[in-house]
């Protein structure tokens, strides 16, 4: 467990260092083309347009994903599919450091593709359990989804924040379908508790994004705690996950008399 954390640790310092490498260069790009959010529809906190990095608070904090992220993808005797969800974690906190301290529209580009990587997940997991598709079935369909979601994010940006609610309706609609049919030993416990810090992290983005609890100058920020708090969200629905398995093998060697 200690390696996990050390792993994880070097695996953030790595990722960090190239993150601001990356920041300093892109700075220097002229002509870029800002996010559609700009001029001040960019969330509550100062943009410093001096500095490469424009919203520090919000960058900071979006490295909580990739942390989750690491720390996940190193855990030991990990399912192939709980790897490409760990990394999709990294991806989120990448696009939405790289987002928050450009606040271009490639920026927003990365920040929301993660997105639609980790939520169409959300969905692909739950038909893969419930209709028994193979590996190969379930990465193929993973990507070809999330090339259409992204052609729309680039063709459609103002579309973007409807397809994440939409594509995240779709799979918790699919999970929950998955339980009521198949009626798996899974700990629920654990996704109520994702379902409900999502739930409290949208709340402070909505106060946040519509400046009705707005410090523009404070170090704490109401969008980075919705970062913070839907790294938890991530945490918990990662449990979850897990326990089906750990549920399923003690059912096996305790099967009821």
């Amino acid at each position: 467990m200690k390696t996990t954390y050390v792993y994880a640790t070097f695996s953030m310092v790595a990722l960090i260092s190239f993150t601001m490498l990356l920041l300093s260069l892109f700075q220097d790009i002229p002509h870029q083309e800002m996010a559609t959010c700009m001029p001040n529809r960019c969330f509550c906190e100062m943009i410093n347009r001096d500095s490469f990095i424009k919203q520090f608070s919000n960058t900071l904090s979006s490295f909580s994903f990739d942390y989750l992220g690491f720390w996940i993808f190193f855990q030991k005797k990990q399912h192939l599919l709980f790897k490409i969800f760990a990394i999709f974690a990294v991806l989120i906190g990448f696009g939405s450091a790289f987002f928050h301290a450009t606040l271009s529209f490639l920026g927003q580009t990365f920040d929301v593709a993660g997105i639609y990587l980790l939520s169409s997940f959300i969905l692909l997991y739950a038909l893969y359990r419930h209709y028994r598709l193979s590996l190969g079935e379930t990465i193929i369909l993973l990507i070809v989804i999330n090339m259409v979601l992204d052609i729309g994010l680039v063709i459609a940006p103002e579309l973007r924040r409807y397809l994440v609610g939409v594509v995240i309706l779709l799979g918790v609609g699919s999970e929950i379908h998955y339980v009521k049919v198949v009626k798996p030993h899974i700990e629920l416990a654990w996704i109520k508790k994702s379902i409900a810090t999502l739930l409290l992290a949208f709340g402070i983005w909505v106060l946040d994004i519509k400046k009705i609890v707005c410090y523009p100058e404070s170090l704490f920020q109401g969008h980075a705690l919705w970062h913070i708090l839907s790294t938890l969200s991530i945490y918990f629905l990662y449990k979850y996950y897990l326990s089906e398995k750990v549920m399923t093998a003690t059912a096996i060697a305790n099967p009821p008399s």
